[in-house]
């Protein structure tokens, strides 16, 4: 993978991955930002919603149940996460999800 990092202070924005001739746009915790498609379609992608997204509301899957949630931090390896729907069941404040992906981690 290749990291994408904004120009003026070098902060992540995301990962592109190889895939075939092409290059899938990714966030900074591995989830796919839209289709491969050529390098540099690719990294403007990363650099255009990389961040952006994280501000969005999500949703994860817990006890086969979907929850909506706010990210509050994310890296490679983990998503911590603040739950926001009034139907969540547990009194937490964060949770951390460790490499989330498509089939338990989504945006809303």
């Amino acid at each position: 993978m290749r990291e994408i990092r904004r120009d003026d202070d070098g902060a992540l924005l995301g990962y592109l991955r190889p895939v075939g001739d092409a290059w899938q746009p990714l966030t900074v915790f591995g989830y796919p930002l839209g289709e491969p498609r050529p390098d540099e379609e690719a990294a403007e992608e990363v650099h255009r919603s990389g961040l952006s997204v994280l501000g969005e509301p999500w949703l994860f899957l817990q006890e086969g149940r979907w929850h909506r949630c706010v990210i509050l931090e994310a890296d490679e390896q983990e998503v911590r996460v603040r739950p926001t729907g009034h139907d969540y069941p547990h009194d937490v404040y964060a949770l951390t999800l460790e490499r989330p992906g498509p089939d338990t981690f989504r945006p809303e």
